[in-house]
């Protein structure tokens, strides 16, 4: 089925996702994301943006930053544009464009971010996604991967092989990746983790 069908029919109950947190005990990683991008003037690119879940964490606290969100699904960017017009964020805002295909310059993101997609990517797309994120983002830039990981805790792992039955085949292969090292060779090091509810943020570096 096409990606932006599915997209299209989830918009409507997207937002609903969140509520899992609530059921980890560690909290939404999304608003980890405060603690990793500060708040001067910068550009920063959200990838696969959706309903603008984390980006209207982010451009609500940091005033100074600018937000552009990406996505394929224009129902997802309806959501979304609402969203933004009912909190009056004028740091913020988003447009139809494919995540494998940015056009934008080289180095032209001082922060990159995707949180809860590239779960749902095959191996082949979803490594063109890393290419053209570290191609946008600029030498000394920060990459923020909100993503599922593998839990500790026995109720949490429960949970995830629950969750593994909704997902697509992909998704197992996506919870062994290692990634301290898989994003070297892009240039992309990383520089810390934190856990919190069935979710990691990762925070990578540019060369």
């Amino acid at each position: 089925m096409d990606s932006r069908l599915v997209y299209g029919f989830l918009a409507k109950f997207y937002d609903l996702f969140d509520l899992i947190f609530l059921l980890g005990g560690k909290g939404n990683s999304r608003f980890g994301l405060l603690e990793v991008i500060s708040n001067p003037p910068q550009r920063i690119l959200d990838v696969c943006v959706g309903t603008a879940a984390s980006s209207v964490v982010v451009a609500s606290r940091n005033t100074e930053n600018h937000i552009l969100g990406i996505d394929i699904s224009d129902e997802m960017l309806a959501m979304a544009r609402r969203k933004i017009a009912r909190k009056k964020l004028t740091n913020l805002e988003v447009q139809n464009l494919s995540a494998t295909a940015m056009r934008f310059p080289d180095n032209h993101f001082d922060v990159v971010m995707v949180s809860f997609a590239l779960h749902e990517f095959e191996k082949e797309q979803r490594e063109q996604v890393f290419q053209e994120i570290s191609r946008v983002l600029k030498a000394g830039g920060t990459f923020c991967l909100i993503d599922f990981a593998r839990q500790r805790n026995r109720r949490n792992r429960v949970f995830l092989r629950v969750w593994t039955l909704l997902e697509p085949r992909c998704f197992s292969e996506f919870l062994g990746i290692d990634w301290s090292v898989h994003l070297k060779a892009y240039g992309l090091f990383l520089e810390g983790e934190r856990e919190f509810s069935f979710s990691t943020l990762y925070q990578w570096r540019k060369e």
